[in-house]
């Protein structure tokens, strides 16, 4: 996330936050009998009120236009080439977008913005949420950025990013939970705040909620303990010449650091195995020592948390690989993509066009979720999104080694099972993994074997991946112990005599379909 897109994120949490503080208090007022025009004018507010942030967003040199009409009975807000008009509908606020080209504005419902919002009756918390939301969809669509504020996730994160820099510890879920629910009117019961942050929580919330390094980064209020773990980087890679580990006593003397901030500082160091492995910790990190991570030679240029996390990406590390394990050889950025035998994932959103025409707004924010998910999954385990195909809102990736694709699928599937969505879209995406041979010809494959990809996806039904007989007799002996393939038995794809043996993905912690409909006839 850059660095202007981290600072309007902050400003916007900052203000949500007040205003759920407000509530919490009973002291949030919606203008009773006039919800609807206090709606638009606390919604036109708040975009003048992040004028400066939102002018910035795209960092330097790249100063956003942003036009804040305080009239609400005018054209509406304008942020870049995106303008945004409330209209008071009595117990609704109606919402329309429009995007300006050759000097005019034009409406633009395809930006998923447009819909109504019931405003009256709907109590404080209600309203604030639908005000937030309305205004982080309107930012994302005109800045083209992602503020990674879908849900009420980013509530409890950035309360366990005060808690950190604060206590110098991670809370638990139960202390999380519980102060974030003393200061914030919230709508999420605690076994729900357990799902998210401690899915495999079996102890009533006495796990610790540990925050990743880039979820610290995009928090409010902790860039003097991310500057701290910048330094830190220096004194690993020079360890790493001297041979040498890295310690709490050399942290602390180098970069003359308190007992507090030398243990906050051993808790981060703990979370970049990119920077030192096999800790050595002892009292609650009063006293540490790392020995530097293999890569921490990657680093030696990085002075920001930007340049930090750049090359985290870069190297993509993958879960259960060690330390970091770097993706098969494969395109980068726009590089060959890999020819000969390969694999492909398929994906697609079963009974989307109903929810897109019944909840537009909320479907657009739920598939730009999705599409981070899959994303992180295929990219993750060294796969490439190659582009949408197919009916609906679908995704294409290719792979080096089928073992990696049929782990993005899985790693796939329990994202997208185990996000909480908002607003009860019902999000089910069917999958489907098929080895053969194909050749990349204009960052595109053309083969059979795309198509017989695209026939056994039309097999399968929502939360259910299925792999073909080719896919299984490559990994059958070789995927990760975890992840199980159970045959449904032999199916006879569309457009296809030759029957084929299908294999459904099942795993002992997700619930996936396993069910195959016999052929017809």
């Amino acid at each position: 996330m850059q660095p202007g897109v981290v600072v309007l994120r902050g400003a916007i949490t900052a203000a949500w936050e007040e205003d759920l503080r407000a509530v919490r208090q009973d002291g949030y007022d919606t203008g009773v009998g006039k919800e609807a025009l206090v709606f638009i004018q606390r919604f036109y507010s708040l975009v003048s009120q992040l004028r400066t942030p939102i002018q910035r967003a795209w960092g330097r040199g790249g100063l956003v236009h942003v036009a804040d009409n305080p009239d609400v009975t005018g054209p509406g807000q304008r942020v870049s080439q995106t303008r945004i008009k409330l209209r008071n509908h009595g117990d609704l606020v109606a919402v329309e977008a429009f995007t300006y080209s050759d000097g005019a504005s034009k409406p633009n419902p395809s930006l998923g913005l447009d819909g109504e919002i019931k405003v009256a009756g709907v109590g404080g918390f209600v309203f604030v949420q639908e005000l937030y939301r309305t205004m982080v969809g309107f930012l994302e669509v005109a800045l083209g950025v992602d503020l990674q504020l879908n849900g009420s996730g980013w509530l409890y994160e950035q309360a366990a990013a005060s808690y950190f820099v604060a206590n110098g510890r991670w809370p638990t879920v139960g202390e999380l939970y519980q102060g974030a629910t003393r200061e914030f009117a919230v709508d999420e019961t605690f076994e729900r705040v357990i799902a998210i942050f401690a899915p495999e929580e079996a102890s009533n919330g006495e796990s610790e909620v540990k925050l990743s390094l880039d979820q610290l980064h995009r928090s409010r209020d902790t860039q003097g303990e991310l500057d701290i773990f910048v330094q830190a980087i220096r004194l690993a890679v020079d360890a790493d010449q001297a041979v040498e580990r890295v310690t709490s006593d050399d942290a602390a003397r180098e970069l003359n650091l308190d007992p507090p901030t030398t243990a906050k500082l051993g808790r981060l160091l703990s979370l970049a195995p990119d920077i030192c492995r096999e800790g050595d910790v002892v009292d609650g990190f009063s006293s540490w020592s790392y020995l530097p991570s293999y890569n921490v030679h990657f680093f030696r240029r990085a002075k920001t948390m930007d340049d930090y996390l750049a090359v985290v990406g870069n190297l993509n590390p993958r879960d259960g690989a060690g330390d970091v394990a770097l993706t098969a050889p494969g395109p980068v950025n726009g590089e060959l993509l890999p020819d000969g035998v390969v694999t492909f994932l398929m994906t697609d959103v079963v009974e989307s066009t109903p929810i897109w025409l019944q909840k537009r707004a909320q479907m657009y924010a739920a598939m730009k979720r999705h599409d981070q998910l899959l994303t992180a999954a295929i990219e993750g385990n060294g796969g490439v999104v190659l582009k949408e195909r197919g009916e609906g809102d679908s995704f294409f990736a290719v792979f080096l080694r089928a073992t990696d694709a049929v782990a993005a699928a899985f790693d796939a599937q329990k994202a997208l099972m185990t996000e909480p969505w908002t607003e009860k879209i019902p999000i089910s995406v069917r999958m489907a993994v098929l080895t053969g041979e194909a050749d990349a010809q204009d960052r595109d494959y053309r083969a059979p074997a795309v198509n017989r990809c695209a026939k056994l996806r039309r097999r399968a039904v929502g939360n259910q991946i299925l792999v073909s007989e080719a896919t299984y007799s490559i990994v059958a002996d070789i995927l990760r112990d975890d992840i199980r393939l159970v045959s449904v038995g032999k199916r006879r794809l569309e457009g296809h005599d030759r029957h084929e043996e299908v294999y459904v993905v099942q795993h002992p912690d997700i619930a996936l379909e396993s069910a195959v409909a016999e052929d017809e006839g």
